[in-house]
């Protein structure tokens, strides 16, 4: 009689939990870790939560490729895409392979002193007009590989070796954007790309607000040799910057085989400055001494006025849209509009730059790799 007495008092406690339970509306189970304010306590920022979740991106061909987690071993066809995935990244390991042409410019730009380890980076796989070995490429053992959109039949022949290959588009800012974003998403660092593409745009307003005090009729007319034979900058990325810089560049509506001229054509443009990409290996001293065979560049106003200059080559060249672009504006402003830009430093907004894109300090023999030889 006293067992059944104390085992019915137990049912009795346990009962009346269960209802105060009920009452609060609560399951002590299933309830958050509450912080001292009273909320739920969240994952820190720099501590991410590990989730089962793929990584879905979505390329420039609206193609979508899933990872389960951020690829270790990754190797690009397009050449300026080491230092964008620097800007994003930091140093790292990641980069296995990448074209001859991205490695010839590593190893003259200031590249080579920031992202150390792409010395490392394989380039026997493919050539510089982006076609891939498959076979060697292969024994890079690949997590993800990155070409161009306009190389349909090379990422084809990549798929079919069960590779992941990322599309990317070339010209536009637009586009630049994407592929900053394609990077962050890929590596979960989007924070980081909003940061990087706001930083760009603040940048080139800067120049924008002093541009806007012009008038057209103050913007110098301007040429750029993008590549030999006398094949000039039209149609394309190069608008963006001579407009953003407060130039006219007569060549703007030409495309093509149309971008290949004579000097007959130069002396009808008569541009007050001259420009030489960075993808040639003509300087400015072989038009200012008229070295170059068939050519006679001293009727030209920008060779009698010295006003002769090769784009400079940074993280990479200057010519082509990417992360120094707001860099290259700035440049082409201080040459074109000089007395608007007095007080603008260019090596001061070099080093800044690199500290705030590149989290580096450009030492003084740096800085004049980039900035020095423009004349030369």
């Amino acid at each position: 009689m006293k067992l059944l007495k104390n085992l019915f008092c137990c049912v009795l406690v346990f009962a009346m939990v269960l209802s105060l339970t009920a009452c609060d509306g609560t399951d002590s189970a299933v309830q958050p870790e509450q912080s001292p304010e009273g909320d739920p306590q969240t994952t820190p920022v720099d501590e991410p939560a590990v989730t089962e979740e793929k990584i879905v991106i979505t390329d420039q061909l609206g193609k979508t490729i899933e990872f389960d987690e951020p690829p270790a071993r990754l190797a690009t066809t397009i050449m300026p895409f080491p230092y964008i995935f620097h800007a994003v990244m930091g140093n790292s390991e990641y980069m296995v392979g990448c074209n001859p042409s991205s490695m010839k410019a590593y190893e003259d730009s200031a590249l080579k002193y920031m992202y150390t380890n792409m010395a490392n980076a394989d380039t026997s796989w493919v050539d510089t007009s982006f076609v891939v070995n498959v076979e060697e490429l292969m024994k890079l053992k690949p997590d993800v590989v990155f070409q161009w959109t306009h190389m349909p039949e090379e990422i084809e022949k990549m798929e079919a070796a069960g590779l992941k290959v990322i599309a990317l588009k070339y010209g536009t800012l637009d586009d630049l954007e994407a592929w900053i974003r394609i990077i962050s998403q890929l590596y979960q660092q989007e924070e980081r790309g909003e940061e990087l593409i706001s930083y760009f745009h603040e940048s080139v307003d800067e120049v924008a607000q002093k541009i806007a005090t012009l008038s057209p009729e103050d913007y110098p007319a301007i040429i750029q040799l993008y590549y030999d034979d006398l094949m000039v900058s039209g149609t394309g990325f190069g608008n963006y910057w001579v407009e953003q810089s407060g130039a006219v560049n007569p060549a703007e509506e030409l495309a093509g085989d149309d971008r290949k001229v004579d000097m007959e054509q130069i002396y009808e443009w008569n541009p007050d400055i001259l420009y030489i990409g960075n993808f040639i290996d003509i300087q400015p001293s072989d038009i200012l001494d008229n070295k170059l065979e068939g050519q006679d560049w001293s009727l030209v106003q920008a060779v009698k006025d010295g006003e002769v200059y090769k784009i400079p080559i940074g993280g990479y060249r200057w010519d082509p849209p990417g992360v120094e672009t707001p860099l290259m504006i700035k440049w082409l402003a201080k040459i074109q509009h000089p007395d608007l830009f007095a007080d603008m430093d260019m090596r001061q907004e070099v080093i800044e730059f690199y500290k705030e894109v590149y989290h580096f300090d450009l030492t003084e023999e740096m800085l004049s790799e980039i900035l020095d030889d423009t004349q030369n």
